[in-house]
């Protein structure tokens, strides 16, 4: 509160323009030479040179910790930023973080004209650092279009977007800094964000991140670009849900837009795996396809994804191994969340399709296995034709199976396995879909079943044809 304080009357008497920061003496220079700095708060501000962060809030040299870039950003020089922090407020003692936009940013009004180019155009790999900081920034514009809806004129976007960038910011410090969050808990850290309004001098204070509470339970320690060089064992544990699809989520944003971070894997990684075993974070059940890898399309290491996969991504034949590994992988592993995902373009729900609609029947006699997997897969298809419209064409059909398939696979692990029905009753475990989009690289998530809180209190021990095998019921 008392920094904060001293940030607001500096700021005011900036504004009132009776500043009296740059009034320092020989003594005062000799004594922070003497004795060390101790300064109040630490700032991340904008490298903008209309926006001098001493010299808006009237300080002395000694009182502000001063981190800046263009954006006021962690997505690049993440470990930079983050290690500042830690070392100010761990060593120097400051017990306030700012985090301060402001408006008219260059960087920022850069960014979301390349995420509006998105909307156009197929992504592509940053030609050159530039490029890279504002793609890195296109998901703050991305959040500010999607708050403020379609239709919003440029400028009043690209204000919202600066607000979001803060909030950002604050929200990845205390989501990959553990010294931050355990400073907060403690009572003994405060991270806030402002806007400096260029055109008045004044800053808005904006407060503490809507999110904290949340994101103080996080368990990761360290920025992304830091965390490349090492891999999941199980020594780093559980991770929850949310985080484990945030991580999904990112990954495929990076992918997306040309720019992963996942690099090479060396001996010590692979000796950690080895040695230590295995901890991820997220299941998938994905189409065998090769043009869906899924290490690749979520930017992933060894050790983060546990990955079934095969065509059309589904559980209507090998459902024993499908879910016998499953069950493994959420009991043993302790994997909290699984992700079924489709893609656009599927050749084994086209070929269901098209063996659906050139028989009169849903099945026809099969003479191959493949014929067996696409007939199983003829109840989704004549679920996606009764949605569709009447003259609807086999890829409309096609497109409209890929989402349904999605969620009869997801259906199909609460119907048969009760242990990973028990996990999702106690809250220990979530099932989500997606779809993977060929053209754009992007993942469309679909989020839980409508009907999970219904299939979670009904259903089978076993899958169909193990029934037999084990003497189930």
């Amino acid at each position: 509160e008392d920094a904060l304080k001293l940030l607001k009357e500096g700021n005011r008497r900036f504004v009132d323009g009776r500043p009296f920061g740059s009034r320092t003496k020989h003594a005062a220079r000799r004594q922070l030479v003497d004795e060390g700095q101790a300064p109040h708060t630490a700032i991340i501000g904008c490298a903008d040179s209309r926006a001098p962060l001493e010299m808006i809030f009237d300080a002395m040299p000694g009182d502000i910790f001063a981190l800046r870039n263009a954006g006021n950003t962690c997505t690049h020089a993440e470990g930079s930023m983050v290690g500042s922090l830690e070392f100010c407020t761990g060593k120097l003692g400051s017990r306030l973080i700012l985090v301060l936009g402001h408006t008219q940013c260059g960087a920022i009004a850069g960014a979301t004209t390349t995420y509006q180019s998105y909307q156009s155009d197929e992504p592509r790999a940053p030609g050159c650092a530039l490029e890279g900081l504002l793609q890195g920034l296109a998901a703050v514009a991305k959040e500010a279009s999607s708050d403020l809806g379609p239709g919003v004129p440029q400028d009043k976007l690209v204000s919202h977007a600066v607000k979001v960038n803060v909030f950002s910011s604050i929200n990845f410090l205390l989501k990959f800094s553990e010294p931050l969050r355990d400073l907060v808990r403690k009572g003994e850290l405060d991270i806030q964000g402002g806007i400096y309004h260029l055109e008045t001098g004044r800053v808005e204070f904006l407060g503490r991140s809507p999110r904290q509470d949340e994101l103080l339970s996080s368990k990761l320690s360290v920025p992304p670009s830091m965390a490349m060089n090492t891999v999941r064992t199980s020594e780093d544990g559980t991770l929850e849900p949310n985080l484990a699809m945030q991580m999904l989520k990112e990954g495929n944003e990076r992918f997306a837009v040309g720019a992963p971070l996942i690099g090479k894997v060396n001996r010590s990684m692979r000796e950690a795996l080895a040695l230590k075993g295995q901890a991820p974070h997220t299941a998938i059940v994905g189409c065998a396809d090769s043009r869906v890898p899924l290490e690749t399309v979520f930017d992933a290491l060894p050790g983060d994804l546990f990955v079934l996969r095969n065509a059309g991504n589904t559980c209507t034949h090998a459902e024993g191994s499908i879910l016998g590994s499953l069950e493994f992988c959420t009991g043993a592993l302790n994997t909290q969340l699984i992700f079924v995902l489709g893609h656009t373009n599927c050749g084994a729900l086209k070929g269901a399709t098209s063996a659906f609609l050139s028989s009169k029947e849903s099945k026809k006699q099969a003479s191959q296995a493949l014929d067996v997997l696409l007939n199983e897969l003829g109840s989704v298809v004549s679920e996606a034709k009764t949605q569709c419209r009447k003259q609807a064409t086999l890829d409309e059909i096609a497109a409209r199976a890929v989402k349904l398939n999605v969620f009869n696979t997801m259906h199909f692990l609460l119907r048969y396995s009760e242990p990973i029905r028990q996990k999702v009753r106690a809250g220990k475990l979530e099932i989500e879909g997606g779809i993977y989009d060929l053209k754009s690289g992007r993942v469309e998530f679909l989020g839980k079943s409508p009907h999970e809180s219904k299939l979670v209190r009904i259903g089978s021990n076993v899958a169909p044809s193990l029934k037999q095998k084990i003497g189930g019921p």
